[in-house]
């Protein structure tokens, strides 16, 4: 029994370290990837009642076209849509040097700045439907860094949080 604790410990410290890539290890920084792709979910339905309220006056990231609008002949049918990053939410360390590749499903153009966890800028970018982006930056911080579409928001975002 006590075999199966030591290998369940081995094998969660080791699952924390790779979550976790150098921080904390005494290792040095890493090249770090993450592949993040822009899209539009949609979802329509004719089996519930509308929201009260019109989703795109929460955020320019929703859309909404009522009953009637949306299919002509079908009046009772309405659709949602948000845009999102995906992934949103993503892990590194300080110091780490981080690539974004981003690749653009949909919409046809995105205003984008990385915002650093004090607020300054990191980068800003025009991220166009059909092409891929790359954007790489050392983080000096440790927090959250933030992706952000300035068409879309402030619900069209991503969370990178840096570790000491």
């Amino acid at each position: 029994m006590k075999k199966h604790v030591l290998i369940g410990a081995v094998l969660v410290g080791a699952f924390f370290l790779a979550a976790c890539g150098s921080a904390g290890t005494g290792l040095a920084p890493s090249d770090v990837t993450f592949d993040i792709s822009v899209i539009e979910i949609k979802g329509s339905t004719d089996k519930l009642d509308p929201p009260e309220v019109d989703p795109a006056s929460l955020s320019k990231g929703y859309g909404y076209t009522g009953p009637g609008d949306f299919d002509p002949e079908n009046p009772a049918k309405w659709q949602v849509s948000t845009y999102i990053f995906s992934p949103a939410a993503l892990t590194a360390a300080k110091g780490d040097r981080i690539t974004l590749r981003i690749f653009v499903v949909n919409g046809d153009t995105h205003a984008v700045h990385l915002e650093a966890p004090d607020g300054s800028r990191v980068e800003e970018l025009v991220l166009n439907r059909g092409n891929e982006y790359s954007v790489t930056f050392t983080p000096d911080q440790s927090g959250y860094y933030t992706l952000q579409c300035d068409n879309h928001g402030p619900t069209m975002q991503a969370k990178i949080l840096v570790l000491p």
